[in-house]
């Protein structure tokens, strides 16, 4: 053991010591077990009621009742339960034993006849079960969720909202800059003096206030001299947070 002093503090050359060998062979162990422990419910350090306050939803939900059959991805434990709430970007599951946060399942809902599937992610779970969001929908299924929504009468959720806006047809790959008029929770309209014909499968990407919102797209029946409607048909969970966000701002442009 080496000692020394600077400026008036002693210096300990831990090098030296026997220990020191065992200490750095342990190192990576303490690391791992700081972030494991962080990241348990009984040890986070964010209260889980201001984590759940964090994630509450912006988009409404409406009570919506229905047999679902929820899949953890990559194996076949699966749980059966019923959802109480849908919208168009997610539903709520009612079980007693939701799968952890973060996790991607395969989500199957029946109701009516109809099944609707789609590739999820748990975003936030409760003591009645989990919150779950759409990564990926399939444009079948989102014609069986859209009937589903239909039932309700849609709510004053479309604000007016000017930001810059590319549409690129996926089929002809032609692109436009555009300048959209309004946005909602499921689609925007977008100003042109070409739109393009319903139906028609587009990318959109809007930019404003410093951040970027892209989505898979399609144009609906509202075709006006004026632009298009479009209907966003793929969304993904970061992109929808933006989204989110930007309704959640009030009355955004």
């Amino acid at each position: 053991m080496t000692f020394s002093s600077a400026r008036g503090y002693l210096l300990v050359d831990y090098s030296k010591m026997a220990i020191y060998p065992l200490f750095t062979s342990l190192l990576p162990l303490f690391i791992w077990l700081s972030i494991e422990c962080a990241q348990m419910p009984g040890l986070a350090t964010t209260p889980p009621t201001v984590e759940r306050q964090t994630e509450r939803r912006r988009v409404p939900r409406i009570p919506f009742e229905a047999t679902s059959v929820v899949t953890k991805t990559g194996s076949s434990q699966m749980v059966v339960a019923q959802t109480s709430e849908l919208s168009r970007f997610g539903c709520f599951v009612q079980t007693a034993k939701p799968y952890p946060k973060g996790t991607r399942v395969h989500l199957e809902l029946a109701d009516g006849g109809d099944v609707f599937t789609a590739s999820a992610v748990v975003a936030y779970v409760t003591g009645e079960g989990m919150g779950v969001v759409f990564s990926m929908v399939e444009p079948e299924n989102y014609e069986i969720l859209a009937k589903w929504l239909s039932r309700i009468p849609r709510r004053s959720d479309r604000y007016s909202f000017n930001a810059n806006a590319e549409v690129r047809d996926l089929g002809s790959r032609n692109e436009q800059v555009l300048i959209t008029r309004d946005l909602s929770a499921g689609g925007c309209f977008v100003k042109t003096a070409a739109p393009l014909p319903k139906g028609t499968r587009i990318r959109v990407r809007i930019e404003h206030a410093g951040a970027e919102f892209r989505a898979t797209g399609r144009v609906t029946d509202n075709v006006t001299a004026e632009g298009m409607g479009v209907e966003f048909i793929e969304v993904e969970p970061r992109n929808r947070a933006i989204l989110e966000k930007w309704l959640a701002d009030g009355k955004p442009g």
